[in-house]
């Protein structure tokens, strides 16, 4: 085991506690540790040069996104460092204050939707039992509804051209009760 090796610490600076440094400077000092040139990187990784460079200036610190997550795992592996880990140090850690915080919003959205939901059931209850216990008065009866009647039909039915409808009809007479109109003066045939 050389000295390189033994200045490698196993576990990562954020897992004991120390100030991150940023991904790019972390994987420049690891490089010059180990003693590989950007060039050698490059070859190795299939990086261009110039990527690299940017990676370690700290061009893509600030922008953990999958493309700069995938340069990361591919210098990680190529430098013998857990490639896991390492993209881990260039995300943005949680601190407790924002966990706590995370958790607070999330109940207060779940007590929100509880008191929705509640809410609404109240609504419609009221409205459910509310309809049964109207008084009687201010709901109209069948005699008192009005029917409003339509004044085209009502001169056709003047002029007979409709016949008028079933309820206005005169009831019909059976055949064999047709009584002849009493006149004055006459008697009734014995």
């Amino acid at each position: 085991m050389d000295a390189a090796e033994r200045r490698i610490p196993k576990e990562p600076a954020v897992a004991r506690g120390e100030r991150a440094e940023p991904i790019g400077a972390y994987l420049k000092r690891q490089r010059a540790l180990r003693g590989i040139s950007l060039e050698e990187l490059a070859g190795a990784t299939r990086i261009p040069l110039r990527s690299l460079q940017r990676l370690e200036s700290g061009a893509f610190d600030a922008d953990p996104d999958g493309f700069a997550r995938g340069f990361v795992r591919t210098v990680a592996n190529a430098l013998g460092l857990p490639p896991d880990e390492t993209v881990a140090r260039m995300l943005p850690e949680v601190t407790d204050d924002g966990a706590r915080a995370g958790r607070r919003r999330a109940r207060v959205r779940r007590a929100l939707a509880v008191v929705a939901l509640l809410g609404v059931g109240a609504v419609g209850a009221i409205a459910w039992s509310g309809a049964r216990l109207l008084p009687t008065s201010w709901t109209r009866s069948r005699d008192e509804l009005v029917i409003r009647r339509d004044a085209v039909r009502a001169l056709a039915l003047e002029h007979g051209m409709l016949a008028p409808p079933a309820s206005e009809a005169p009831p019909p007479v059976a055949a064999g009760v047709l009584q002849a109109p009493a006149h004055e003066g006459t008697a009734p045939p014995e």
